[in-house]
């Protein structure tokens, strides 16, 4: 049965992330239709006959104004000479941002160990940088780019705590990196390029694990970056997976490390 949007204006003002079940007109009087709101619109689907609608919110007045603002935001940002957190940085994650977390592997007490936060301007996940800097992540598709970072050279973001070893691993981004420094200590590049502070920090390791995503990007960037480390190091060793790191279980992160 065909999904007309406009016989269920209980959906009408559904928050950003909520979902609801209704009953699917001419096709079920129980709850069998669920209502998914998502930022570019409303998601509808009848578990009963399978019906499927989306419903754009793309070109609504009120979903332009938003877009821009968070454009114009991002653009004071990069304008921005300083390295400061964004002023209306918020620890009260909404629901897509702690979606995105949670696909890269990251419990809420992780966030909340490393000060991730939300940016209501920027409409961006904040992920800070020690000792001073962040870089600011898009959870919606139409965002770009990915990535913001104002991070000086001489910042890195690093996992905290000292395993105790003098083995560490390099990822690409701050998840990745998150997630294996539950085992070793870990850092993130936030890209394919490797900086000298990163590299100063490689001589303190008698060994440094690279282990960079299995996208293209990752692959052109490997062979030059382990060719710098090793310049500095005695011992390097490449791991090669499937999946992202983030995108892995413990079980599985635990194994590659060791």
């Amino acid at each position: 049965m065909e999904i007309d949007p406009t016989d269920y204006p209980e959906v009408k003002n559904l928050p950003l992330g909520a979902t609801i079940k209704v009953p699917h007109k001419g096709c079920s009087e129980s709850n069998a239709m669920k209502v998914h709101c998502v930022v570019e619109g409303l998601r509808f689907y009848c578990h009963k006959c399978g019906e499927y609608h989306f419903e754009s919110s793309f070109n609504s007045p009120r979903e332009r104004l938003r877009r821009q603002a968070a454009y114009k935001a991002v653009m004071e940002m990069q304008a921005d000479a300083s390295y400061d957190l964004p002023a209306d940085l918020s620890h009260t994650i909404p629901a897509i941002g702690l979606a995105w977390l949670g696909r890269g592997g990251w419990t809420l007490e992780m966030i909340s160990k490393y000060k991730i936060g939300w940016s209501p301007k920027l409409n961006r996940v904040i992920i800070p940088v020690c000792p001073i800097g962040y870089t600011a992540r898009a959870v919606e598709s139409w965002q770009v780019p990915k990535y913001l970072e104002k991070v000086p050279n001489s910042s890195i973001w690093e996992s905290l705590g000292d395993p105790g070893t003098d083995i560490c691993v390099i990822c690409e981004d701050a998840l990745s990196a998150g997630r294996c420094g539950e085992f070793l200590k870990s850092f993130a590049l936030f890209g394919t390029s490797i900086s000298s502070s990163m590299l100063n920090t490689c001589t303190k390791y008698r060994k440094v694990i690279l282990w960079l995503d299995p996208d293209r990007g990752g692959l052109q960037g490997l062979k030059k970056i382990s060719n710098r480390i090793r310049m500095v190091c005695d011992e390097v060793q490449i791991i090669h997976s499937d999946k992202d790191p983030k995108c892995l279980t413990d079980d599985e992160i635990k194994r590659l490390l060791t």
